[in-house]
């Protein structure tokens, strides 16, 4: 059965579908690559949950074994670790994003130097 324009106007208006816009790329990830869909056509349905459908063409990226940690280095520790081996915070705080954040390692690391 082939829907009209007048009922798939109304079918889309029911769904509360909307094009999304100015979509760059989408990237599907996996554990070991990732799909990536530059400028691509993105609609958002809702049916009970928000269902977005992509559309365009797709490459396969491998996907790097580089992970980006945050580490939260507080200015106690910079001044911490810069009295007790008499160099500038600067210093200290490189020292301590070296060391993941370890006080006592950061403190080694430049008295070994």
């Amino acid at each position: 059965m082939a829907l009209n324009q007048r009922d798939l106007q109304k079918m889309m208006k029911r769904m509360k579908m909307t094009e999304l816009k100015g979509v760059e790329e989408v990237i599907i990830r996996f554990a070991d690559y990732e799909l990536v869909i530059p400028n691509a056509e993105v609609t958002r349905m809702m049916m009970g949950t928000e269902v977005y459908q992509v559309t365009g063409n797709a490459t396969k990226r491998e996907r790097s074994d580089v992970e980006i940690i945050e580490i939260e280095i507080s200015d106690e520790d910079i001044q911490l670790v810069a009295s007790q081996t008499s160099v500038s915070e600067e210093e200290a705080e490189n020292a301590l994003l070296e060391s993941d954040g370890d006080i006592a390692k950061a403190i080694m690391f430049l008295k070994s130097k």
